[in-house]
């Protein structure tokens, strides 16, 4: 009997896989809630690292010598090293902006750092049920989000106003057409619009002069003078994530890429009320923070 229980025990190690957590960074903060939030949540042991202090050679040693099964990387620095070093190996990844620009083979699953935007949407008419024209400025590299907010905003009896930009034009900050045709902009997280600090302040701020609202995606600009902000939760992430390695871990079924199913809503009274812009009374039950 002993003999029996110590060879099913000696299978389940050789069968068990081995699994690291690889963080791009512990200075980032919304890294370090996912990786939290999933250490605590999965149940199986783990190894972890932080690259932030290493570099490329240091890296790629330990890859290969820990040769692990299943890799949660956090970031995109964490993502492209396991990507280039074991592809060979399932690679999950979280906390990426704009997912769809990396290469995924077949072994590779994710949570998309971007909200659902048909939920995105569905929360701003809520909130603010007379917005019927929202503009969005964009680049190649965000064509897709700007397609699905599109898509979502028929059924919502919203138009979408969208403006093309790239690396020369947007420095020309020719903006004010699409601001007066519409209610208020959405900000998406467009690499080529956020390279220009500059041309960010300046779309802030003549929205101000316009009273036009920005919604956008991250609570720091809150304190640009955006009206709300629909951000990923972060720990939510990381239970998430660890939800599914457990169930690829069973063998069940899982997406290719999630969207997060966690969400933060900030909305900033202040500018509401600078603004005049109505919303629901019932304002309180639909957001977490409230900047009064």
């Amino acid at each position: 009997m002993r003999l029996l229980v110590l060879l099913h025990l000696l299978l389940f190690v050789a069968s068990a896989q081995s699994i690291l957590l690889m963080n791009s960074s512990d200075n980032v903060e919304k890294y370090n809630q996912a990786a939290t939030a999933f250490k605590e949540n999965f149940h199986q042991p783990i190894k972890m690292i932080n690259i932030s202090d290493m570099n490329t050679k240091e890296i790629k040693k330990y890859l290969y010598d820990e040769y692990p099964d299943i890799i949660y990387t956090i970031g995109s620095k964490s993502y492209q090293y396991a990507n280039r070093y074991l592809p060979e190996k399932t690679i999950f990844f979280s906390s990426i902006v704009n997912w769809k620009r990396l290469p995924l083979s077949k072994n590779q699953y994710g949570i998309s750092n971007e909200v659902y935007s048909g939920m995105q949407l569905t929360l701003i008419k809520s909130i603010f049920p007379k917005i019927s024209s929202i503009g969005v400025i964009y680049s190649k590299y965000t064509k897709n989000i700007v397609d699905s907010l599109k898509m979502n905003a028929q059924k919502l009896g919203i138009k979408i106003v969208a403006q093309e930009v790239n690396k020369e034009s947007v420095k020309k900050k020719d903006f004010q057409p699409l601001l007066k045709e519409t209610q208020a902009l959405i900000l998406i997280s467009d690499p080529v619009l956020l390279s220009e600090q500059e041309v960010v302040k300046d779309i802030f701020k003549e929205s101000a002069k316009l009273n036009k609202a920005i919604f956008a995606y991250h609570q720091l600009f809150i304190n640009y003078g955006a009206l709300l902000t629909i951000s990923v939760d972060n720990p939510t992430i990381g239970r998430q994530m660890a939800t599914t390695i457990t169930d690829y871990l069973q063998k069940q079924k899982i997406s290719k890429v999630q969207y997060p199913i966690g969400t933060k809503v900030i909305f900033n009274k202040r500018v509401a009320d600078k603004l005049g812009i109505s919303y629901n009374e019932n304002i309180s039950f639909l957001a977490n923070e409230i900047v009064e």
